[in-house]
């Protein structure tokens, strides 16, 4: 089984032009507080693109093109190493932002932005964590109960 690049990219690409199209449709600072149903249609799905995206694209960047069925041990490497020590000092910092904008009563957007980035930099700082320390295993055995599937 390989691994496309193809596939994540192209999802990157559409939640980027999402994203654009709601941006732009919603205007900045405008009349309009809240978005309409299109808009928050398409927010939806540019972020549900984009974790796909980079779902695919760590899984190429870390598994690489060629998967391989069974168990891998953890792979702790130099690479592994910075970058969760990275993530790791930007966690601390969006952290600290976050709670600087609640308590300098900041707007929600501040708030939600910072804790919205915050979240998102912990989801790739576990994964990272669990490709150096944890590996995985996949069973994949073929079965023959008359299912198709």
């Amino acid at each position: 089984m390989y691994n496309s690049p193809g596939v994540p990219i192209a999802a990157l690409v559409c939640a980027l032009a999402l994203a654009a199209i709601s941006v732009m449709s919603a205007g900045f600072g405008g009349e309009q507080p809240a978005l309409n149903e299109l808009q928050i249609g398409a927010t939806a799905w540019a972020l549900t693109l984009g974790i796909f995206a980079m779902q695919g694209i760590v899984s190429i960047v870390l598994e690489g093109r060629q998967l391989v069925v069974g168990s891998i041990a953890p792979k702790l490497s130099s690479r592994l190493s910075v970058a969760i020590a990275g993530l790791s000092v930007l966690l601390f910092i969006l952290a600290g932002w976050t709670g600087l904008a609640i308590v300098s009563g900041q707007s929600t957007a501040v708030i939600g932005t910072a804790a919205g980035a915050g979240c998102l930099d912990l989801g790739l700082l576990l994964l990272f964590y669990k490709e150096a320390f944890i590996g995985h295993e996949a069973h994949l055995e073929p079965r023959n109960d008359g299912v198709p599937w």
